[in-house]
């Protein structure tokens, strides 16, 4: 079973299409007047109309289009021709929480078995293709990556397991606690910061109680959701084994796990990356 890696940093609308020369607003200025019949009066008279209705039907279409959903930019991501959207509504019955045992555990880390990716750098937006810092295979077969939900699934899974320290972290040392908390206010912000990103707009009703005054707010609405079995497929053809020997390979510590060190969490306190030591010449 492969582990995810516990990482410390890590949205698909297509762009609207613009008008082209074979739209059928530049062909209606464009029509033949004389197979229409016009005068050259009527033919003045329509040259001086067309444009005016154009003007009076486009305005208001061009800022309906800026009012409903438009998104001048968006994130290219390898998935996009793969994912497909479905309405749902949101689980309540918590099929992955409870107190600890087995099964939740497997369940977990079905969920995350994927997390760890090969991407090619062309796959990459373009902020990374010169960065000489990026976790390349010793094997040549792609750079190491993820997707971000599955950083937030990593996350929610820390902090649950940070709601049950006797069971997980039964014999965690006094800086390991301290190290772990910090992984968990580390996961904290990303997660108010994915779902500020990604910006539910779903709407849903307050409801009265049966045995209660005080209106309950149960999410019971349908949400535009991404297909999640999906993205385990997509990520599960890439998917490689992090741990498997002399596969990655820091440029100036050698193999990232050969002293299992790095099980622990994942956050490492006081550091920066790589690259940033390169941009500053060091």
């Amino acid at each position: 079973m492969l582990h995810e890696l516990e990482m410390s940093r890590y949205s698909l609308l297509n762009r609207p299409q613009s008008p082209t020369k074979g739209d059928t607003n530049v062909a209606f200025l464009d029509g033949n007047d004389e197979d229409e019949g016009y005068t050259l009066e009527e033919r003045d008279i329509q040259k001086l109309f067309y444009p005016r209705h154009l003007t009076v039907v486009l305005v208001p279409g061009i800022l309906l289009r800026y009012k409903n959903n438009y998104v001048p930019d968006y994130v290219p991501t390898p998935l996009q021709n793969d994912i497909h959207y479905k309405t749902d509504t949101l689980a309540t019955d918590g099929h992955e929480f409870g107190p600890p045992s087995p099964e939740l555990d497997a369940a977990w880390s079905d969920m995350l078995q994927y997390s760890n990716i090969r991407l090619s750098k062309n796959e990459l937006s373009d902020g990374y293709h010169e960065n000489p810092a990026l976790a390349e295979l010793s094997d040549v077969s792609g750079i190491y990556g993820s997707i971000a939900v599955f950083h937030s699934v990593h996350c929610i899974k820390r902090l649950r397991y940070l709601l049950y320290t006797d069971h997980y972290h039964a014999n965690a040392t006094e800086r390991e606690m301290f190290e772990l908390k910090r992984h968990g206010e580390h996961c904290l912000s990303y997660l108010l910061q994915s779902a500020k990103c990604n910006a539910d707009l779903t709407v849903f009703p307050m409801q009265w109680g049966e045995k209660t005054c005080i209106p309950f707010g149960i999410d019971q609405s349908y949400h535009q959701c991404k297909d999640w079995d999906q993205i385990q497929d997509w990520a599960r053809e890439r998917g490689f084994d992090i741990y498997e020997p002399g596969l990655l390979v820091h440029p100036d510590y050698g193999w990232a796990y050969s002293d299992g060190l790095n099980w622990v969490t994942g956050v490492s306190v006081g550091d920066k990356l790589l690259a940033d030591k390169v941009d500053d010449g060091h």
